[in-house]
Formats: C-alpha cells, sequence, structure tokens
C-alpha cells in the first residue's frame, strides 16, 4: 500500500459574506485565480457567486478574454450535503391542507447552491418509497417521494441510496425508490442501489463541463436486515474487491474523477474510527479523487491524505445530517462539501484544486418555515426559536454554541467571520 501522509493544514483568513459555491462562481473564481495557489487558499466563493475578496492585479490579467477562453482549461465544482433523514417531524412540515406535500423549503436557502454547482449531490438516507408504501419513521423509514421532487427542482444530480435504511422496505423500496427517480427526474443518477443486476454492474457517471466524474456509492450495512438472496446485488456494500473492480470500470470508462461516497463510521462520533481511517487508506491507493462520508449524523472533520507519489484525495470523514428530526443539538449541525476539479494545462490529467466544508444548520418546525441555513445565513434569532430546544440537553442551542461546536470539530483553520473551513490542496 503506498505511503500516506496526512494534513489538516488550511488558512483561516476567509472573510466575507454566506459562503454559496456556484457553477459560475467557482469556476470564475479560479479563473481570476482567486484559488491560486492554492497552498495559501486566498478565497473561496462568496454569496450570490462572487468571489470572496478582491482578487490582485496579477489575478485580474489573467482573466479570459474573447481572444483566449477557448484555451482555458476544464474545470469542475461539486458540491455535497450529507443526509437526508426523514423523520414524521421532518415529512409533517411540508403536509399541505389539500392533502399534497411540498418540501421546496428544505432545499430553499441552499438552493443556489445546488443549481449552480456543476454537479449537486445529495445523500438520501431514507428509502423514496412513497405513500403507495406506507410513510414511516423510525426505525424501518419510507419517505415521501416530493423530497426527490424538490432536490430535482434545485439541480441535484446524483442521489446516494446505499444507506443502512436501504432495505428498510426490502427490495420492493428499491424498486419504488428506482422507479420515482427513472419516471419523474430521469436526469438524476441514483446511485449505490439497483432493481437488476445488470444496472448493479453500471458506473454512474456524470459529464460537465469535458470532464468525466464517476460517483461510486456504498455502505457498511443494512441494519441487520439481510440482502435478499433472489437481489444479492440491490445494495452496494462496502467491499474490496467490489471497490477496487468499479474503480477500475470508471476508468476503463473515461472517469476523469472518480468520488467515493461511503456510509460509514459510528452514530455520534465526532473523528474517524480505525474502520474509516483503513477504508480512506485504501481509496487512496486506488487513486481515488476524493472520498465524502455519512452515517454518523454528527460533523466530523475534512483532510487530506497524500499518496507517496503525490496523489492528493480529499476527505470529508462525515457531512453529518442535512436534515433531521433528532433528538440532539449536535445533529444540527451537518456539512456541505465542496471541491473543484482541473484538467491539467498539458491535457496529463484532472486534479483537485480546491476543498472546502461550509457548515449547515437544520432549523427546526412544523411547518413551512423549517429548513437548513449555510451557518453564515443563520442567527440568534433563528437559533432561539429552533425547536431542538425543546429537547432534553439541548435548551442552550444558539448560534454561538454552532460555532463552537464547528471549531471544536474542524480544528483551528474554521473561521468563524464566513462559515468555512477551507483545506489547502
Amino acid at each position: 500500500m503506498a505511503e500516506i501522509s496526512r494534513s489538516a493544514t488550511t488558512d483561516g483568513a476567509l472573510g466575507g459574506a454566506t459562503h454559496l459555491v456556484s457553477r459560475r462562481g467557482f469556476v470564475s473564481a479560479l479563473a481570476a485565480g482567486a484559488l491560486l495557489p492554492l497552498a495559501g487558499c486566498a478565497g473561496l466563493p462568496g454569496s450570490q457567486g462572487s468571489a470572496v475578496g478582491s482578487a490582485d492585479a496579477h489575478a485580474a490579467t489573467n482573466l479570459a478574454t474573447i481572444s483566449d477562453a477557448a484555451a482555458a482549461p476544464d474545470r469542475v465544482s461539486i458540491c455535497m450535503v450529507g443526509d437526508v433523514l426523514v423523520h414524521p417531524g421532518v415529512w409533517m412540515s411540508g403536509e399541505r391542507g389539500d392533502g399534497t406535500r411540498n418540501y421546496d423549503h428544505i432545499y430553499a436557502q441552499l438552493a443556489q447552491t445546488f443549481t449552480e454547482a456543476d454537479i449537486a449531490i445529495v445523500n438520501q438516507e431514507t428509502i423514496l418509497g412513497g405513500a403507495a408504501l406506507g410513510l414511516s419513521g423510525y426505525p424501518m423509514f419510507c419517505s415521501p417521494q416530493e423530497f426527490g421532487d424538490a432536490e430535482a427542482a434545485v439541480g441535484v444530480d446524483v442521489a446516494c441510496a446505499a444507506t443502512n435504511h436501504a432495505l428498510d422496505k426490502g427490495f420492493e423500496g428499491i424498486q419504488a425508490e428506482l422507479s420515482f427517480w427513472a419516471e419523474r427526474h430521469p436526469e438524476v443518477t441514483c446511485a449505490g442501489i439497483f432493481d437488476s443486476q445488470e444496472r448493479s454492474a453500471t458506473i454512474p457517471i456524470v459529464e460537465r463541463s469535458g470532464i468525466k466524474a464517476a460517483v461510486l456509492n456504498y455502505t457498511e450495512s443494512t441494519n441487520g436486515i439481510p440482502v435478499p438472496a433472489s437481489a444479492p446485488w440491490c445494495v452496494a456494500m462496502l467491499d474490496r474487491d467490489r471497490v477496487a473492480s468499479d474503480v477500475s470500470a470508471a476508468r476503463e470508462q473515461g472517469a476523469d474523477i472518480v468520488i467515493v461516497c461511503p456510509h460509514w463510521g459510528v452514530e455520534y462520533q465526532y473523528q474517524p474510527n480505525e474502520a474509516q481511517r483503513s477504508w480512506a487508506d485504501y481509496f487512496l491507493s486506488l487513486g481515488v479523487d476524493a472520498v465524502i462520508g455519512t452515517h454518523p449524523h454528527v460533523l466530523e472533520p475534512l483532510e487530506l491524505l497524500t499518496g507517496a507519489d503525490g496523489h492528493a484525495m480529499p476527505v470529508f470523514w462525515s457531512l453529518g445530517n442535512y436534515v433531521s428530526w433528532q433528538a440532539r443539538k449536535d445533529t444540527m449541525v451537518g456539512g456541505l462539501a465542496e471541491l473543484a476539479f482541473e484538467r491539467a494545462a498539458d491535457g496529463s490529467g484532472v486534479r483537485v484544486t480546491a476543498a472546502a466544508l461550509t457548515p449547515v444548520i437544520t432549523h427546526l418546525a412544523m411547518d413551512p418555515s423549517m429548513a437548513v441555513y449555510p451557518i453564515a445565513a443563520y442567527t440568534e434569532e433563528l437559533a432561539q426559536a429552533n425547536r431542538i430546544r425543546t429537547q432534553g440537553g439541548a435548551g442552550d442551542f444558539s448560534l454561538e454554541w454552532c460555532h463552537s461546536h464547528c471549531a471544536e470539530v474542524l480544528g483551528e483553520g474554521y473561521d468563524r467571520a464566513s462559515g468555512v473551513f477551507a483545506l489547502a490542496v
């Protein structure tokens, strides 16, 4: 196995307002030199798609023009959020008097981020079996398919579904979710679950800006529910031979980037365990370009692993929850992963050029005021109204507590002013 070095070197001087990655803003910031050299992490995109901070004169002289635009390298931005964990309180927030459901409010505060990222990914923790299979909450979830409608509406490209709840409704639940995506939103790729052996052998690849990205999704467990003997391929399990085969197949099919999204780790633990680290080392040895983890329901750090050959692989150990109704204040703080990749000028390959984690806050409410905010857009007034404060041990939930928690988990590189942890790549 390749020799590995680990780094969490950051630049905390990011400054600026609400941090929202955008296809145009993130890529424009790269083109303007705002993110280069990345060892210094001069800045990341700000709200409304504008770069944080001012570009220096040198960067300005390197802006693409009509004459040299064709020579600009291929670049792609990727974002991902964590567990969409649909407890009854979450789905009740979107129930209307006429019997219909709508969950646009769950994604509204980050709509620009999803819409403008070249590739937007969510971890669809609970199966979208729909009302036909009987909506249910913990421990055997079945969620409204209208969540998928809301995700598609903001431009989600990939929904990861290989989770410990993938089999909560058996193979029938998997079939129902895949049928939903295929019939209602064929533009969205559902990764990690399959309704046929043939589809289980396919590699999810999304192409943007001339760059092909494979998104591979696996789960460590299915909560003890056995994988059906008649469909042993229906859930992608973390298996070394399977992962190695998929990474190889992705490269053979032209993938410039391989992103692995493992559902792993220990619930409510703020640091990766040895199994996660062992898996990450294995992913690095296979040449994976980035790892974005989910499952613990709480935030874990962002770290850079580097192989002996110099290959750098950002690892988001856990993005925590995007939305849930868990009765713990730390489960209200999740993460938005942001990555940028660029093709080398000589055409030799695609490398990661930026990696950042923006904490996001679940605002609990029993109506459409329920939403998920980037921490820089959250307020103390909202925090005081967050229904998590009614839960035992969560009465001290506040914006300051959220910032302190992020600083403790992410480390000294977390910048409170911008609400961003940026990794030097």
